[in-house]
């Protein structure tokens, strides 16, 4: 595993720093109920670890041992309304990102508070960074704030600036 020291952190407005006791996770859009929960209700699902790779269009990338919960255990909360179909994920620099729910599902996605057996650091993402186990780095959102359900595709911050919106690692990253 990278050491936290070794992992680099390409933020579109650097490090962002979140105040526990205040901090919120909203999901919306295409759910049966709405959740607005605090970071200790968020750490009451039940927490699953793995080691995954995260890729950085720009070559570099590192492996670390991440440790959240289910996504889909928070979406299941939400109860997903028949037409949800695509998850966009919000950050407190205003970068955004999505992922279909279809691949959340099948690949078991995390929303990550720990990192190498440590609490996330702010640099890394904390409260929550999305593990995007087989997808380029610019799909591992940080300082996650809001998560919207949506019927259709979105394209977030890169992808609407050109980069692919599967972001399948190992593949050419620009549309």
């Amino acid at each position: 595993m990278t050491p936290l020291s070794e992992q680099r952190n390409n933020a579109i407005q650097g490090t962002q720093y979140i105040n526990e006791g205040t901090y919120r996770l909203t999901v919306t859009g295409q759910v049966e109920n709405e959740l607005n929960v605090t970071l200790d209700e968020l750490r009451q699902l039940p927490a699953y670890s793995e080691v995954a790779y995260l890729p950085c269009v720009e070559g570099w990338g590192f492996t670390a041992k991440w440790t959240g919960f289910g996504l889909i255990d928070l979406l299941n909360r939400s109860v997903l309304k028949p037409e949800a179909s695509y998850v966009v994920f919000y950050s407190a620099d205003g970068y955004s990102t999505g992922l279909p729910l279809d691949y959340i599902k099948q690949k078991k996605i995390l929303l990550a508070y720990g990192i190498n057996d440590l609490t996330l650091p702010a640099e890394r993402g904390f409260p929550f960074q999305v593990v995007a186990e087989g997808k380029y780095g610019y799909k591992w959102a940080k300082w996650v704030t809001r998560i919207v359900v949506v019927p259709w595709e979105v394209k977030g911050f890169w992808e609407s600036r050109g980069y692919s919106n599967s972001a399948n690692a190992g593949e050419y990253p620009f549309e």
